[in-house]
C-alpha cells in the first residue's frame, strides 16, 4: 500500500481526498478544491462550494453510476478524456440532430471536474460502517482497484433506488470499449467557452 493512503477503521483512504456524492449516488473519494461562494443572503449568510476532483479509477465509477440511473446519459472514455453524452439534447422531430457531448480533459494531476454537477461532503463514518462499503472504498483508494466485484455490489446497494449488479457490469464494459462508433456517428461539439474550430 502506498504511503499517501492512510489506514482508518480497517478502511484506505488516501489523506487528501474526502467521500463526495450526488443525489441517490453512492459516495466516492475526491479531493475538493478551495471553497467558492455561490450565494449570500441579505442576512449576510454565505453558502459556499466546493469542487470535487476524481482520479481515473474513481471517475471510470462515477461515470458508470450515474449512466445506470440517468437514462438520457452516456459515457465513454477517449484516451485520457471521458465524454459524456447528453441525449435529452437530440430533437425526435430532427433526424439530423444529435447527443450534446462533453470533453472532460484531466486536469495537470490527472483529475477530473464534472462541471455544473452538485456534490455533497458524505459523512465518513456512516459510508465506511459496513463491509460492502469499507471493501469499495479500500478498492477505490487504490490506482487499479481489483477486484470489480465489490465494487459492483457497493454501487448496486448505495444507489438511490438500488440498482442491477448486471447492468452495471454490462456498463463498465461498454466503457471499456473503443469510441470510434460514437464518434464516428455524432460530431463533437466544443465544451462550453472553447471556440468551434
Amino acid at each position: 500500500m502506498s504511503k499517501d493512503v492512510h489506514q482508518h477503521d480497517d478502511n484506505a483512504v488516501r489523506a487528501d481526498e474526502q467521500l463526495v456524492s450526488g443525489d441517490g449516488q453512492p459516495a466516492f473519494p475526491a479531493r475538493l478544491g478551495e471553497p467558492q461562494l455561490i450565494a449570500e443572503t441579505d442576512g449576510d449568510q454565505q453558502f459556499y462550494t466546493v469542487t470535487p476532483r476524481f482520479r481515473r479509477a474513481v471517475a471510470e465509477w462515477v461515470a458508470i453510476s450515474v449512466e445506470a440511473t440517468f437514462d438520457h446519459l452516456r459515457f465513454r472514455w477517449d484516451g485520457a478524456d471521458l465524454l459524456v453524452i447528453d441525449d435529452a439534447a437530440i430533437d425526435p422531430d430532427d433526424p439530423a440532430s444529435t447527443p450534446h457531448i462533453d470533453r472532460i480533459r484531466p486536469d495537470s494531476s490527472g483529475r477530473y471536474f464534472f462541471d455544473g454537477w452538485l456534490w455533497n461532503e458524505a459523512d465518513a463514518t456512516t459510508h465506511r460502517s459496513d463491509d460492502t462499503s469499507r471493501a469499495a472504498l479500500t478498492l477505490l483508494a487504490q490506482d487499479r482497484p481489483r477486484p470489480v466485484a465489490p465494487l459492483i455490489r457497493y454501487v448496486a446497494e448505495r444507489t438511490d433506488p438500488p440498482l442491477d449488479p448486471a447492468e452495471l457490469r454490462r456498463i463498465r464494459r461498454r466503457h471499456r470499449t473503443r469510441t470510434t462508433s460514437v464518434l464516428s456517428v455524432t460530431a463533437l461539439r466544443p465544451k462550453h467557452g472553447e471556440a468551434e474550430e
